[in-house]
Order: structure tokens, then sequence, then C-alpha cells
């Protein structure tokens, strides 16, 4: 094998994200540019470190530049639908492409580097690459804080891309939203206190 021609596993990562920079770019710059507050977001998602943060720990998108990869797919794929059920126009495919390529923009940058015990080819126990969730920050499910990012950025988003970004993970959201909701009990108590109120208000003095 000639070594001095031959590409590197690094090189090769490099070459997939910028690929898949690349096909992010060309989607935000046919439906997002121009929309309110689009600058803004698209300085965060570069400071941010999206376009080389992976998607999840362990699942899909668990590699550099995941995240990217995947919100690059879910754009094609919700564009798809969108054709299939004939309704696609101008206006509602910069929606449904401006809510996939940001549903996750609250990921970026928010896992570590770390090793993993893990078996080996050879069945041996051995240290390994992997991410971890760095879960220091606000205690929100990913959906909410997405759409919290977007809006301090001064994204403009309309009812129905506020609420396909908030519920994107549909059913699957209920395990986050109990975990998320236990760490903001936790960490603020205004946050429980208004629950409380909120609730005796509800079911003891106006049922």
């Amino acid at each position: 094998m000639n070594m001095g021609t031959s590409t590197s596993f690094a090189e090769q990562e490099a070459a997939a994200m910028e690929k898949n920079r690349e096909a992010f770019m060309a989607l935000w710059n046919e439906y997002v540019k121009g929309r309110k507050g689009d600058k803004a977001v698209l300085r965060y998602l570069e400071e941010a470190g999206f376009f080389t943060s992976p998607a999840s720990t362990k699942y899909h998108g668990a590699f550099p530049g995941g995240l990217c990869y995947h919100s690059v797919n879910v754009a094609t794929e919700v564009l798809g639908i969108m054709a299939q059920h004939q309704l696609e126009d101008e206006n509602m495919n910069a929606s449904a492409v401006t809510c996939a390529l940001l549903h996750d923009i609250c990921k970026a940058g928010a896992y570590r580097q770390t090793t993993k015990r893990q078996r080996g080819p050879d069945g041996k126990w051995q240290d390994a690459p992997a991410y971890e969730y760095d879960d220091s920050g606000l205690p929100l499910g990913h959906g909410e804080k997405s759409l919290f990012l977007l809006q301090r950025l001064g994204m403009e988003l309309t009812d129905q891309e506020a609420a396909a970004i908030r519920w994107h993970m549909g059913a699957y959201r209920d395990h986050d939203c109990y975990n998320e909701m236990g760490k903001a009990f936790e960490r603020y108590a205004l946050a429980l206190f208004l629950h409380l109120a909120d609730m005796t208000a509800m079911y003891w003095w106006e049922s």
C-alpha cells in the first residue's frame, strides 16, 4: 500500500463533516436565510460547535458531526413527507426545513468526550472513546430548550413551528419531561413552588 496516498480516518471524518455542513448550508440558504434572527442563530451554531457535535451518546449520530448529519436527514425526510401528502408550498417547506434543521439546536456543545470500558474484538475489556451528556445546563427537555435558545437568539417562529419543535419527540418525550422536571425542582425553589400553587389552585380552588 502506498501510505503517501492513503486517507486517514481523521481525514475521512473531516471530509464527512464538511460534506454534511455543505448540505446543511444549502438547505439553510434556500429555506431559512432571510428569516428574522437567522444570522444570530447561525453564529450560535458556529460558536457552540453544532457542526462537529454528536447527536447522542450512543444512539443515532453518536459520532463527531452526527448532530448536523441527523438534522440534514430530518430536513430531507420531512420535505419528502410534505410532498407525499401534497402539502408542500414555499412557506410550508420553509417552515418544515427550519424546524428540522434547528429542532435539536440545544444539543450543540452539550456532549463531552470521555472513555468507557467495553469489550474489544478479542473479548478483552478496554478503554474506548465515547461521549457523555453534560446536564449542568438549564434543566429543560431538549424540545423546550431548543425553543428557548431560538427565541433568545431572536429567531421568529410561528405557533406551528414552535409546537413542532417542542413536541418533535412525540410520546418519547415523557421520560425526558419527568427527568428534567425533577432537575428543575431540585435546583430552583420557584419552579417547585409555582407548580404546587398551580396544582392547588386548579384542583382545590377552581374545581
